[in-house]
């Protein structure tokens, strides 16, 4: 399954506009909605565990209004279940027509526009169940403002709630028809609960208002495979590459497409590629051992598969910690457990997004600082660690551990003039503290 973005072009700054934060209040659907909600989403995701979307950069408009502060509008951990727990086929509507001339640089009206405002902020810091809760105050306020659909629709996307993102994502375009060019991700609903004729549909409808919508063209390409469709597919696939040539995925299934239309050589040249651009992406690896062994380069093949099951098992714990993220993304453990998952990987980019949360969530930490030496010398990026190093030495001057942490890193550098230095500092520590 492929990993969908949900930001297609400058254009689509709705992802953003949108913001919330207030006192809400924890009622939720009830038991029956909500257990017919959870149904339809846990058959999806059952079914698609690998679909992930990637975190869209939304730019607040100009308009937007100020943020309060965080702390006046805290969302509690029972508002964030109630949140989960409601089912939005229950939210009112709005009176026909009211939001027809709506668009992304308008702002919310004054009453919701601090939850608003709040709810965006949550989304961009991946705590999709207080965006929620936010937005849904706001619909509640509010019926059918546009910004809030579109923005909860996206995070029940990212919570892998299909069925409720698909929900929203249409009654967005049923209240603001002229900016169906930013709904891809009502694309990517329906292709991910399996529907490849209405994402196919939806996608061309959002190419055709939207030509740059890089991700659109992708998703109609994919749409069109599982169709059977592989003409298609490679035409659209090509269209995403035209806008976006780097684009890793993209890659990867147009040489898919290739290598049904048995143009083995040109899929291993566009596999590669992908490969190059996104490495530690498990399907790249697989496909790449199909296309060897097709052109007889067996050894290779087998080198590609070995790589395939290697970084697959990788992937599928790090989908399970990631799940775990989801409805707390402020937990540390999951968080360490990524960062280690991603050693193993060799994926330094990994490393580096999961240790910079890490460092946001426990900004004085020492044992965050431990981490990220380990984490960095095991790659064997020992910029990234020597940086480290003067970082725990100028902030945990007076901590043996901070020291211990040092001497092992420069000891396995085979650096022992500094190991010994370290070594000398740890002891006087100790002996000063008897």
């Amino acid at each position: 399954m492929p990993k969908f973005a949900l930001s297609h072009h400058s254009r689509c700054t709705l992802a953003v506009l949108i913001a919330s934060a207030t006192l809400l209040p924890s009622s939720a659907a009830s038991n029956t909605a909500a257990s017919n909600s959870a149904a339809s989403n846990t058959a999806a995701s059952r079914s698609n565990a690998a679909a992930q979307a990637q975190t869209p950069s939304p730019v607040p408009p100009t308009s937007a209004a100020p943020q309060p502060p965080r702390g006046a509008f805290e969302v509690s951990a029972a508002q964030r279940e109630a949140a989960l727990r409601f089912d939005p086929r229950q939210l009112p509507r709005g009176e026909r027509g009211a939001w027809v001339e709506w668009g992304p640089s308008v702002p919310p009206p004054e009453s919701v526009r601090a939850a608003f405002a709040l709810g965006a902020r949550s989304y961009q810091e991946g705590d999709y169940a207080a965006c929620l809760a936010l937005l849904q105050d706001v619909l509640r306020r509010a019926p059918d403002q546009p910004g809030a659909l579109y923005q909860a629709a996206t995070a029940y996307f990212r919570l892998r709630r299909y069925g409720d993102c698909a929900v929203l994502a249409e009654r967005f375009v049923e209240v603001a028809p002229k900016e169906v060019g930013a709904t891809q991700v009502l694309g990517h609903a329906h292709y991910t609960l399996g529907d490849y004729a209405r994402a196919l549909e939806h996608y061309q409808r959002v190419v055709t208002a939207a030509p740059s919508s890089v991700e659109a063209w992708r998703g109609l390409g994919l749409a069109r495979l599982k169709l059977g469709d592989t003409p298609g597919a490679l035409a659209a696939l090509d269209r995403a590459l035209a806008l976006r040539p780097e684009h890793a995925d993209a890659l990867v299934w147009r040489a898919q497409a290739l290598v049904e239309l048995e143009r083995t050589s040109e899929a291993l040249e566009s596999a590669l590629r992908g490969r190059d651009l996104a490495p530690f992406e498990p399907r790249t690896w697989f496909l790449l051992g199909s296309i060897f062994a097709a052109l007889g380069r067996d050894a290779d093949a087998d080198a590609a598969r070995a790589r395939f099951v290697e970084l697959n098992r990788i992937d599928q714990q790090v989908r399970a910690q990631e799940a775990l993220l989801l409805t707390d993304p402020r937990a540390v453990e999951p968080r360490v457990r990524l960062v280690r998952l991603h050693v193993a990987a060799g994926d330094r980019e990994g490393v580096a997004e999961n240790l910079a949360r890490l460092q946001r969530l426990l900004p004085d930490n020492l044992d965050v600082g431990a981490l990220a030496l380990e984490a960095h010398a095991a790659l064997g990026d020992h910029s990234a660690a020597e940086a480290v190093v003067a970082e725990l030495e100028k902030r945990f001057a007076e901590s043996e551990l901070a020291w211990s942490a040092i001497e092992s890193y420069w000891r396995g550098r085979g650096d022992e003039d500094r190991a010994r230095r370290a070594t000398d500092r740890r002891k006087a520590l100790r002996a000063g503290q008897r």
